[in-house]
């Protein structure tokens, strides 16, 4: 007979044989052996209790159950996993994903060692379209650590998966916590009630979960989903429910909840209604959203982001054109779609009026100073252009696009164009826009006719592709925003490029649209037969002997490059140049940007340098450049303090501030550090230290 087992992992699943296997694979590959394996199959019609069957007649460890009755979603099998359950720690499973082969074995060392009730480790969503992992919440887990109460670490609001830790089964037991059945997004009611109930939290830095996610599938999972009715009624059930048992906690643990719920739910459901082509489902659902919103503690509006706030406000006042044109910029980059007030020293997102909401006037509501919109330099302002007409005949483009003229000062641009740029930024085609007039709603209207010019005198490859955007020279400075193709159907539409039409390779470039609505290209078409050869034969013989063309798009192409900086002086310039590991690039970004810029961002520029794969996040203020393609040297020139843990530079570029969070074992595929420097190790602590030095330099300015 086997012996009693550590933990219980619950596994459920439905209909799901195809990915059944990988899961149990993971859960009987775990390095911790003392486990059972409880597999509940919630009615389903395919192959997946046969296939399970068959791996617990070779795998005592194997438990199946099978429900009479599907219960359409995740809380009944979980719940009838929890009272058959042997174990004293119970963990949890979804069919479609897999635990890392250590999960079992680190999380119950730490719950064991701390004395902890649950213990939370670091999922990673992984998309399975495109191999990209990212970590979920990694900003929680930069170090193990055990808090003795929920209240002392109330941002694990915004970590209440459940497939992603680890529970004393006691505790489970005696405060009779189940998962609510009937809902979608059961997980925050469970976790939370968890939270409460546990004495010790443990969190812990290892990864623990792989949560496989398809955006691309035909059909999205049913939390996916956010257009559904059910969903956002769901979603607020569980609010309510939330809400219900914070009852009785501190006011600071339910105005964090009340936070988190606009950061996180509200931002989904808003955007979800911005972009539903359905004007009746947009209505109702930003009815059902609207009636708990205007629930929610007013103190919580003070902490989310000032244009997030604007989309709230249009929500709360039925403006749904308001409410789209905000969450625009909370999803496409920061692009501006609205006409910025400059009123009694503050901008404003429109002209305030006399409405008012939850006691607070439009002031309040649509008040974006924070955001420094008119004071961001011309190339890094980000305009909203749509395209409101695309198409082609032969190798002519004819075009028409949109601009929001933000800030009203477009009226001295000096040239416009539609540029095709790779994705390095480089330009490989151009076509002259004309300005032609303003629009009903004030946006200028720029018209595009011709065969555009080409910047290349190679053949078109495959790394090739990459956006279309709107090029504005002012002057020397110039700005390149990637158009939006926002009602326009643009897939599929051709552009030959006959200057390249190699012979065997791609003539033009294919239109098509990408993530935020952004007009995208890819090579497309192939050019064959003796007239494509003939070209490939004169293309090889220019190459070899320069021509006064050849100088002439030379010239061409490097008007067309992106200029030098152009941030203002009003504020210091601080450069960020984390060190590569030795393994190559880093994944992600040491120094919590997202943090930075909410507090950092009146104080001073940051550029963002060094290998780092991950991107910049989009919602940021304008306070941070990606600077990763700009020459070192101008870097350095430009800033006044340089934070780095590059050995090569700390201490010989000026005022250095060494920076490198404690990464556990990470920390040693790192390069070593000098001694005698000072190491910070929190975004936090660093951005005190750059206060200081930067009031200090100014204090001996002014002296």
């Amino acid at each position: 007979m086997m012996a009693e087992p550590l933990v219980s992992v619950i596994l459920i699943g439905y209909n799901d044989a195809a990915r059944i296997v990988r899961a149990l694979d993971s859960l009987r590959n775990q390095s911790l052996r003392s486990i059972e394996i409880i597999v509940v199959d919630d009615a389903s019609t395919d192959a997946t209790s046969e296939i399970v069957a068959a791996a617990a007649h070779s795998d005592p460890r194997i438990r199946l159950i099978t429900r009479e009755e599907n219960s359409g979603g995740c809380s009944a099998p979980r719940n009838d996993g929890m009272r058959v359950a042997r174990a004293p720690w119970v963990m949890f499973c979804d069919s479609d994903d897999e635990y890392e082969r250590h999960a079992c074995a680190n999380l119950l060392t730490a719950a064991q060692d701390w004395d902890a009730d649950v213990v939370c480790g670091l999922a990673v969503r992984h998309d399975v379209r495109k191999g990209i992992d990212k970590p979920w919440r990694p900003e929680l887990h930069r170090r193990d650590r055990v808090v003795e109460s929920f209240g002392a670490e109330p941002d694990l609001l915004y970590d209440t998966i459940s497939v992603n830790k680890i529970y004393r089964r006691s505790m489970l037991m005696e405060n009779r916590i189940e998962f609510p059945e009937g809902l979608l997004f059961e997980d925050q009611v469970f976790t939370l009630q968890c939270y409460l109930a546990a004495r010790r939290i443990g969190i812990v830095q290892a990864s623990v979960y792989i949560w496989n996610v398809d955006r691309a599938a035909e059909e999205l999972s049913i939390t996916q989903g956010r257009m559904q009715r059910r969903n956002v009624l769901d979603r607020i059930e569980i609010n309510k429910r939330m809400d219900r048992v914070l009852a009785e906690s501190s006011d600071e643990l339910k105005l964090a909840k009340a936070v988190k719920f606009l950061r996180h739910e509200g931002y989904l459901y808003l955007w979800a209604i911005a972009e539903n082509p359905n004007p009746d489902d947009a209505r109702e659902a930003a009815a059902v959203l609207r009636a708990y919103v205007e629930t929610v503690d007013p103190r919580a509006f003070d902490s989310i982001r000032p244009v997030l706030r604007v989309a709230m406000f249009g929500l709360l006042t039925n403006d749904l054109d308001l409410l789209r044109r905000a969450m625009r910029w909370e999803r496409w980059a920061s692009v501006v779609d609205t006409q910025i007030s400059h009123i009694d020293g503050r901008d404003m997102w429109l002209r305030p009026d006399d409405r008012s909401v939850l006691g607070r006037s439009a002031d309040y509501w649509l008040d974006v100073s924070h955001l420094h919109l008119m004071d961001m330099p011309f190339s890094t302002r980000r305009y909203f252009h749509e395209v409101t007409h695309l198409s082609v005949v032969r190798s002519r483009v004819n075009v028409e696009v949109r601009t929001t003229d933000y800030a009203e000062d477009l009226d001295d641009v000096t040239a416009a164009h539609l540029v095709w740029a790779d994705r390095s930024g480089a330009v490989i085609a151009s076509l002259p826009l004309a300005r032609q007039s303003l629009d009903s709603q004030s946006r200028i209207v720029w018209r595009g006719a011709g065969q555009p010019t080409v910047h290349i005198d190679r053949p078109l490859m495959k790394p090739d592709k990459g956006t279309v955007g709107v090029r504005l020279a002012r002057g020397t400075r110039v700005n390149t925003t990637a158009v939006r193709a926002v009602d326009v159907a643009v897939k599929r539409i051709f552009v030959p490029l006959p200057q390249i039409a190699f012979a065997d390779r791609p003539s033009g470039a294919m239109f098509g649209t990408g993530e935020r609505a952004s007009l995208t290209w890819r090579p497309g078409g192939l050019s064959r037969g003796p007239a494509a050869w003939g070209r490939r034969i004169g293309h090889a013989a220019r190459r070899r002997v320069p021509t006064r063309s050849s100088a002439q798009s030379g010239r061409v192409r490097d008007a067309l490059l992106p200029g030098v900086f152009d941030l203002p002086t009003a504020r210091p310039i601080v450069a960020y140049l984390p060190a590569a590991s030795a393994a190559g690039v880093r994944r992600y970004w040491p120094l919590d940007l997202t943090t930075w810029d909410q507090q950092m961002a009146d104080a001073c520029y940051l550029l963002a340098c060094g290998d780092i794969a991950e991107s910049i996040p989009t919602r940021l203020g304008g306070s941070i450049r990606d600077a990763r393609d700009e020459q070192l040297g101008r870097v350095l020139d430009r800033a006044e303090i340089v934070v780095t843990d590059d050995p090569a530079l700390v201490a010989t570029v000026g005022q250095t501030l060494v920076f490198r969070p404690d990464e556990g074992a990470g920390r040693y595929l790192l390069p070593a550090l000098p001694t005698g420097y000072p190491i910070i190790e929190s975004t936090d602590d660093l951005m005190l230290e750059v206060r200081s030095m930067l009031e200090g330099a100014r204090m001996g300015g002014t002296s």
